[in-house]
C-alpha cells in the first residue's frame, strides 16, 4: 500500500483497510480544519488505486471493510468510483462493506440512480460532517454549504440505501453563537435522522481563520464547561428515532456513547454529574 501524506481515517474505521482514492480534500476551505492544508487536491490513478488493493488482497483475512480516503472521496466521478469498487468486489468477496467519506456537496451531485449503484456495489455508510445546523456558524467557518443542503444530501444518501454517521463541532460559534449553534443543529439532525451522531471539539489549528469575529467579540476557543453544556443541551432537543451517539473522540473533554432515544436519560445524568 502506498500513502502520500498523514491520512485520517474516523475512529470507527481502525480495523478497516484504508485505501486513498483521492489526495487531500477537494473543498479544503473550512477554517477549523486544517487535516489537509499540507495538501494539493489531486485524484489518484485508477492503476494506483488498483495496485494498493491487489498488494492488500493477500491480507484480507485481517479487516472486514474497507475505507476510500482522503476527505471526501465521494467527489470522485461516480463511473470511477464505480470501476474501484467493482475492483474490491472481485479480489475481497467476503468483505463486509465499504465506507467513505462525504460532504453534502458531492452527493448532492451524484444522481440518484448513482447513489444507488454505489450502495449496491458495498458502500453501506457515508461519513459527513455537518458540522453546524447555524448557516451563521457554517458561513463563518466557510464550509460551503447551507444547513438546507446538509439535509437534502442526507434525504439523498438515505433514499439510496446509504446510512450516515454525521459528525457535529461543539465550541464552533463560539459564546456568542452557542445556543443558536446548538438549537439549529438539533434540529437540522432531527431532519437528517442519522444512524450514528459524534460530538467533537474544537481545538485551535493552523488557521488563523479560527479567531473570528462574532458580533465585535474576539472569538475564543470553548471551556469544557461549555462544552458540557452545548452536549446536555443537544441530546435534549434531538428527537431521533434510533441513533448511536458518541463524543468519544480524541478533541473531546468529556466521553459518553448510548443510543438514542433509548439511553438519553442516563447521557444526560452523566453529564449533569460532570457538570456539578
Amino acid at each position: 500500500m502506498i500513502y502520500e501524506g498523514t491520512i485520517y481515517r474516523p475512529p470507527s474505521e481502525a480495523d478497516s483497510l484504508l485505501v486513498q482514492v483521492t489526495v487531500g480534500c477537494s473543498w479544503n476551505k473550512c477554517t477549523f480544519c486544517g487535516m489537509y492544508k499540507d495538501k494539493r487536491y489531486r485524484v489518484r490513478s485508477l492503476d494506483e488505486v488498483k495496485a494498493d488493493l491487489r498488494s492488500a488482497a493477500s491480507y484480507q483475512g485481517r479487516f472486514q471493510r474497507i475505507f476510500l480516503c482522503d476527505g471526501d472521496a465521494l467527489a470522485l466521478p461516480a463511473p470511477f468510483l464505480r470501476d474501484i469498487l467493482e475492483e474490491i468486489g472481485r479480489l475481497f468477496p467476503s468483505l463486509d462493506s465499504v465506507r467513505i467519506y462525504a460532504s453534502a456537496r458531492n452527493v448532492l451531485e451524484k444522481e440518484p440512480r448513482e447513489l444507488e449503484t454505489l450502495a449496491g456495489l458495498g458502500v453501506d455508510m457515508a461519513y459527513l460532517g455537518l458540522e453546524s445546523g447555524s448557516d451563521k456558524v457554517l458561513s463563518a467557518v466557510n464550509k460551503g454549504l447551507t444547513k438546507r443542503e446538509m439535509i437534502d444530501a442526507a434525504g439523498a444518501l438515505r433514499k439510496a440505501g446509504i446510512k450516515q454517521s454525521v459528525s457535529v463541532i461543539s465550541g464552533l460559534g463560539g459564546e456568542t453563537l452557542s445556543r443558536e449553534h446548538i438549537l439549529e443543529t438539533a434540529d437540522a439532525l432531527n431532519k437528517m435522522q442519522p444512524e450514528y451522531l459524534g460530538m467533537l471539539v474544537l481545538h485551535e489549528g493552523g488557521d488563523a481563520g479560527l479567531y473570528r469575529m462574532f458580533g465585535g467579540e474576539s472569538f475564543r476557543l470553548p471551556p469544557s464547561r461549555l462544552v458540557l453544556t452545548e452536549m446536555r443541551l443537544l441530546l435534549e432537543r434531538l428527537e431521533l428515532t434510533d441513533c448511536y451517539f458518541t463524543s468519544a473522540h480524541i478533541s473531546n473533554y468529556f466521553h459518553v456513547k448510548g443510543r438514542l432515544p433509548k439511553d438519553r436519560q442516563r447521557l444526560l445524568a452523566q453529564i449533569g454529574d460532570a457538570l456539578a
